[in-house]
């Protein structure tokens, strides 16, 4: 199957180390970060709240408490542009008291105690820590790693593969958090019982290979995969056939296969919350594009986007475009007062002369790159016709629902047709 090159502009970031950013002055907590049922404010403005400290939660299944990143007050509930979902949702604005107040609701448990700790008390931890899937799809990942009992997971894997030309951040964690990665890891290998690991790399990560064999090369059952992966194979049921040589089915899950891949900075945030008591406050933000200095920031979760900016002396009046979630599955944003979420992997910035130019959409020449490019062998320009009319009907027999949202054929298109866009929108 061809996979279409995209260039990676990560020479400057990925050799950066981690750098830790400053609490904001006032964070801004969105309640819709994940897939799944919105929130309900736990919070009234006026009320003190704690660092770790539950602020929104709902009773449904599919859903993710957020916490407070900082300590301080609420001193609004109001609206607020989300990158999640590309438009304005509810937030919770804190004001940052300095104190640095810790909440200790979260109780971790000790590495020594993992064995003999039952599996439904390791998923209450990351369900009550407000963890999500961070590679971008934002699925609750307790739901996700409580499959049915009747498809028994033979395989994780750890996808490691960061296919996003600009993102850096994943890799950061590989060289810099290796050993608590392995603790992560343990965790879920425990919550599934005992499957084997394969944790999927690219040759390009040249810092991390050597830490990932290092760590990983004496665990039983585990191998490390260091391959040629191309941009389209960080899909997790794209990924999988690269490892193991077959397709998931377009009616069936990863899970019904025997499968569940995990992305690096989400399993990095389960060993903090299972062993250090940590809900996900914060998260690893490459930022990148045309700044002066490209690198990785530690952001609690609800900074303003302009506040890195600010930090950084970028001059706005020199900035056309900032790309929030990776330049192919990613979203422009309309403002900078919008705020770091846990699906925020990256932060991208253009110039004028390097933005996305809104180029004059054509017509279809028939050239059929959409269809060669794609990763899931869709027929993108039949969907996007199919939609169009609209007739869905026919673009659900062309499955448009198996659409896995790269953006590759959009990518591609000379005429500029946005066939991703409107494909992920119909499903």
């Amino acid at each position: 199957m061809p996979y279409e090159h995209i260039k990676e502009v990560k020479d400057q970031a990925r050799i950066t180390p981690i750098e830790t950013f400053p609490d904001p002055k006032t964070a801004i907590v969105i309640l819709n970060q994940h897939s799944g049922k919105p929130l309900s404010p736990l919070v009234a403005v006026g009320d003190s709240v704690t660092v770790g400290q539950k602020i929104a939660d709902s009773k449904e299944r599919i859903s993710s408490p957020v916490h407070s990143p900082i300590s301080g007050e609420v001193i609004k509930i109001g609206n607020i542009y989300n990158h999640c979902i590309e438009t304005f949702s509810e937030a919770i604005y804190i004001e940052n008291d300095g104190k640095k107040t810790k909440d200790k609701s979260l109780l971790p448990i000790s590495e020594s105690e993992l064995g003999k700790t039952k599996s439904a008390d390791l998923l209450n931890i990351i369900h009550e820590a407000g963890i999500i899937g961070l590679g971008g799809a934002g699925f609750p990942t307790h739901i996700k790693l409580a499959p049915p009992a009747d498809f028994p997971i033979k395989n994780l894997v750890v996808n490691a593969t960061e296919g996003e030309p600009y993102d850096t951040a994943d890799e950061r964690l590989l060289i810099e958090k290796t050993a608590n990665l392995l603790r992560g890891v343990n965790v879920i290998k425990k919550i599934l019982g005992n499957p084997k690991v394969t944790i999927a790399t690219k040759v390009s990560k040249a810092a991390a290979v050597p830490k990932l064999q290092e760590v990983f090369g004496n665990e039983p059952d585990t191998t490390v995969v260091a391959g040629h992966f191309k941009y389209q194979q960080g899909d997790a049921s794209v990924l999988q056939k690269a490892l193991f040589g077959y397709e998931t089915p377009p009616t069936k899950r990863s899970y019904e296969m025997g499968c569940i891949v995990q992305n690096v900075a989400t399993i990095n945030a389960i060993a903090n919350a299972v062993f250090e008591g940590e809900p996900l406050i914060s998260r690893v933000v490459a930022f990148n594009g045309e700044v002066a200095q490209p690198k990785n920031l530690l952001v609690k979760i609800g900074t303003p986007i302009s506040d890195i900016f600010s930090q950084n002396n970028l001059d706005m009046t020199d900035v056309r475009q900032v790309v929030v979630g990776g330049v192919m599955m990613g979203h422009a944003i309309p403002t900078t007062e919008a705020p770091i979420t846990k699906r925020s992997s990256s932060i991208i910035s253009f110039s004028e002369s390097n933005a996305k130019k809104e180029q004059k959409q054509t017509a279809c020449i028939h050239c059929s790159k959409c269809i060669s490019a794609c990763p899931v062998k869709l027929h993108p320009i039949l969907i996007y016709n199919a939609i169009m009319k609209p007739d869905m009907e026919k673009a659900e027999k062309l499955w448009n629902k198996d659409c896995i949202g790269c953006g590759t054929c959009s990518y591609v298109c000379p005429s500029r047709i946005p066939l991703a866009s409107a494909i992920m929108a119909s499903r």
